[in-house]
């Protein structure tokens, strides 16, 4: 049970970067699926996750956009993660998510000002 819950999140965290390669429809789908999940999972960060898995259309028009989400490939990918994530325990979900979304860079006051 530990091993898929540990190559569940390795996929997790690999997705991204393949998305950003190549966007493939699957993996799209899966990374909407995991940004879907993470925003139930944790409501405070749903902006975050949807500026995320906006991002991951970046260059794309809204008819590509329509075209990749009815596609067989991305429905495979979105409903092959969205019905394992759940699976997950309560912690172990919210740590992966937490681990999602980009941390905002602290400012201390110290930059040189003009």
């Amino acid at each position: 049970m530990r091993v898929r819950h540990f190559v569940c999140w390795c996929t997790v965290a690999a997705l991204p970067q393949l998305a950003l390669a190549a966007r493939p429809p699957g993996q799209l789908g899966a990374l909407q699926a995991v940004f879907d999940f993470c925003s139930k999972v944790d409501p405070a960060q749903q902006a975050a996750f949807h500026t995320e898995a906006k991002d991951e259309y970046r260059g794309l028009t809204p008819n590509q956009i329509a075209a990749i989400r009815n596609g067989s490939e991305y429905k495979r990918g979105y409903n092959l993660l969205s019905s394992s994530l759940p699976n997950l325990k309560a912690d172990d979900a919210k740590s992966g998510c937490v681990a999602l979304v980009p941390t905002k860079p602290v400012n201390l006051g110290l930059e040189k000002r003009p």
